[in-house]
């Protein structure tokens, strides 16, 4: 019996993966785009921050705004009541010698604001010049319609001062106002003032002054 032939046996390895070049085109195309996507994502949100801050800005100055142009208006409303009941005086002389006071007052108040800002300095001149004691007697405002409505939209329709009715004139300026009482008027703007005070400066010439205005 002859002996089987012999059977030469290889060995099978398992196959071994490539192992990827970094240096490959297609691996530096994907990392390429890995690194400019992240740089995208932060552009952007930094984009978004800043613009949010610039909205936040934007409406928090529109809110002051507004509120100083309200403040303002119930300001010129309630010192030209003042002043147009302050003119009630028992004789004429004296209601004279207080339109004279009134005119100087005012004239001060103008000289002591920037002319370049005339609703601030409207505002300033009948604050200082023309806020005084006033009786229950009826008064009318009249005011620009803007500024009356800035009143309106702050404090509501009812909320003038008691026994002032206030009533809107397109014929008055920004930041002024003109006052009716039943024994007179009060034509608080600046332009006025300063011709009231130049009559007043000119009827005085060369008299002395009173103690009580010195």
């Amino acid at each position: 019996m002859s002996p089987e032939p012999s059977v030469a046996v290889r060995p099978v390895l398992p196959a071994v993966p490539d192992v990827v070049d970094p240096h490959r085109p297609d691996a530096q195309r994907g990392a390429g785009w890995a690194a400019g996507y992240a740089a995208g994502a932060r552009r952007a949100a930094e984009v978004a921050r800043q613009r949010a801050e610039q909205d936040a800005a934007a409406r928090a100055a529109a809110d002051a705004r507004h509120a100083a142009e309200v403040a303002g208006a119930l300001r010129a409303l309630a010192a030209a009541a003042a002043g147009v009941r302050a003119l009630r005086t028992p004789v004429v002389q004296e209601s004279e010698r207080t339109l004279h006071t009134l005119a100087l007052e005012l004239a001060e108040a103008v000289l002591g604001v920037e002319l370049s800002d005339a609703e601030h300095g409207a505002r300033a001149a009948l604050a200082r010049a023309l806020s005084r004691p006033w009786d229950d007697e009826g008064v009318t405002v009249r005011m620009h319609p803007d500024d009356l409505a800035l009143v309106h939209a702050a404090t509501g329709a009812d909320a003038s001062p008691e026994g002032v009715r206030v009533v809107a004139d397109p014929t008055v300026a920004r930041g002024d106002a003109v006052a009716e009482h039943v024994d007179g008027w009060l034509d608080a703007r600046i332009g006025t003032a300063l011709e009231r005070a130049r009559a007043a400066l000119d009827a005085a010439d060369g008299a002395p002054v009173p103690e009580g205005e010195r």
